[in-house]
């Protein structure tokens, strides 16, 4: 058993220029109650809602397992006495073990990331000291072991450095990797340490199962059952941007502009070269009537060698804002990075430009700690921000939930936490779980795309994401990322000061939201510009967790914390 400690002020392991793929998989678990019919049938082997599903031990009265956190899988049936898993049923599987390959920085490099600002390091609970991120696996596969049917199998966990970004170093991992013969390949390293597009799909075709994003849902189902994205859904946030927009900003004027106040609102947007299946801007802007000002949708560069993505965000924002300014934007819609964004910032800034800024809740835009760099950098830009939000709020007065689901296994005092790491882990184990004993690829697949819509807007719940995988989302395509189909509508605060989300950082400015930070998903955003800028009809955190995302209590017997 390892000693262990949480980082509960601190929830994201990587620099800021790896902050936006941290949080979602630091946050993905923050999911709740099941809603909605499933588009696909369960694995029938799994035993869903079979009364020896129901009555197993680790089920709750309502159908799910028994553990104290918002998101809950679907109870399976445990395994009769003498009943056989099927042994080596896929690659990497065996009678006992699942190999799991985990593609991390080393320890410099861990090391360096969290002392940059945004990053942070799992902590040894036991010692109040940092560790390194392949030491919160076993730990949080602990948790989840207690709860989670993975018919008579255990994760085998297999740590891989990278030996470069380059494309030659990323085709030679993924040949050491498939050497390995595992089942499941979780590449989280620093984009700049290797990993990437060529690792990943190099091992796709090897038919080995990869979770790591970069592309999209489109480009991840010709991969099925191969490549799951975790992280943001970017295609969502362009549908829910574009309905959000056409539904309540078009037609009135820019009045949260710098320059625009009596105009009648003028769209241009920015957006990246890849990460978006575009065909969903166009079609949900046809049918939902939302005019974009000619010349004024705009794309910038996206290299595959991340080194060069800050020099070519520099070289192309000044450029790009100005043909926004000439084409009479009054309200840009960015579907952008953190990088990018201060780009655009400073460039608005040097020509003398202050339309509205719209964040579209893509990639973290919603969490303080990289908008209180951008006020720093722009404050008469962010004066003019609002939009979308996906993140859920800081609430005052409570334990972390996740926290508080880690120590209900481990104690206070015992196990390796880090935030990032159970947002993947928790796909695994339900995909496992929910696969039968029967495991492949494909049974995989069926148990993760049979879990119906739930969490946040499906739910009515404010403080948890809106989660699916495949047909469930209810969107145009098969889901393979996580989080960023549901949104709350927000707006930028300079003054206001107080905890930032996830990081829970102090500090001056924070995101405001309107109608007690109630979330939407594609389809059901209201007709009607909302009431922004407005600090009496706003929220920037909840003062104890909404009666809408209460979690459960349920008894951990046989755990370290009761020493039953």
């Amino acid at each position: 058993m390892r000693k262990a400690t949480t980082a509960r002020r601190t929830r994201v392991p990587r620099a800021i220029v790896c902050l936006i793929v941290i949080v979602i998989t630091a946050l993905v678990a923050a999911m709740a109650s099941i809603a909605g019919a499933q588009p696909v049938k369960s694995v029938p082997a799994a035993g869903v809602g079979t009364k020896a599903a129901l009555n197993s031990p680790q089920c709750g009265d309502d159908g799910r397992l028994a553990y104290p956190y918002q998101q809950r899988a679907p109870c399976t049936r445990p395994l009769k006495q003498g009943e056989s898993n099927g042994g080596a049923t896929s690659q990497g599987v065996t009678a006992k073990t699942i190999k799991v390959v985990l593609l991390l920085g080393n320890h410099q490099q861990q090391d360096q990331a969290r002392t940059m600002p945004g990053g942070s390091a799992p902590v040894d609970h036991a010692t109040g000291q940092p560790a390194y991120i392949e030491d919160s696996y076993p730990d949080w596969q602990a948790v989840l072991n207690h709860s989670f049917n993975l018919w008579g199998r255990k994760f085998e966990f297999v740590t891989v450095n990278p030996s470069g970004p380059d494309e030659a170093a990323q085709r030679a991992d993924a040949l050491k990797v498939a050497e390995m013969k595992p089942f499941i390949v979780v590449s989280s390293a620093p984009a700049t340490a290797g990993g990437g597009q060529v690792f990943a799909s190099e091992l796709v075709a090897k038919k080995v199962i990869v979770f790591y994003g970069g592309v999209t849902n489109k480009e991840a189902g010709r991969q099925a059952p191969y490549r799951y994205l975790g992280g943001f859904d970017n295609n969502a946030a362009v549908i829910n941007t574009v309905q959000f927009a056409a539904r309540q900003l078009q037609g009135q004027t820019a009045k949260w502009s710098g320059d625009f106040v009596d105009k009648k609102r003028v769209f241009g947007l920015i957006r990246p070269e890849t990460g978006i299946d575009w065909e969903y801007f166009d079609s949900t802007a046809k049918k939902e009537g939302l005019k974009v000002a000619s010349n004024a949708n705009l794309q910038y560069s996206v290299p595959l060698d991340t080194s060069q993505i800050t020099a070519k965000n520099q070289e192309e924002a000044p450029t790009i804002v100005a043909k926004l300014k000439s084409a009479g934007v009054t309200t840009v819609l960015l579907f952008t990075s953190f990088g990018m964004n201060q780009q655009v910032l400073k460039a608005a800034d040097s020509l003398d430009y202050h339309p509205e800024w719209i964040f579209s809740g893509m990639g973290a835009q919603d969490i303080e700690i990289t908008a209180r760099i951008l006020q720093g950098l722009a404050p008469d830009q962010m004066k003019h921000v609002f939009g979308l939000g996906d993140l859920p709020l800081y609430v005052s007065g409570i334990d972390d939930p996740q926290v508080s689901w880690f120590n209900w296994y481990w104690g206070p005092n015992q196990g390796v936490y880090s935030a990032g790491t159970v947002g993947t882990l928790y796909l695994l184990n339900a995909g496992v779980s929910l696969a039968g004993p029967k495991l492949t690829p494909k049974t995989f697949q069926q148990g993760l795309f049979s879990m119906p819509l739930f969490g946040g807007a499906a739910s009515n719940q404010v403080q948890s994401f809106m989660f699916a995988q495949g047909p469930a989302a209810e969107l145009p395509y098969d889901e393979y990322a996580q989080v960023g189909l549901d949104y709350a509508i927000m707006w930028w605060s300079p003054t206001q000061t107080g905890k930032g989300k996830i990081l829970f950082d102090d500090g001056t400015g924070r995101f405001m939201y309107i109608d007690n930070a109630k979330r939407y998903k594609a389809g059901e955003w209201k007709k009607g510009e909302p009431k922004l800028f407005e600090a009496s009809n706003s929220i920037s955190q909840f003062n104890g967790l909404p009666a809408s995302d209460a979690v459960p209590a349920y008894q951990c017997k046989g755990c370290p914390s009761t020493q039953s």
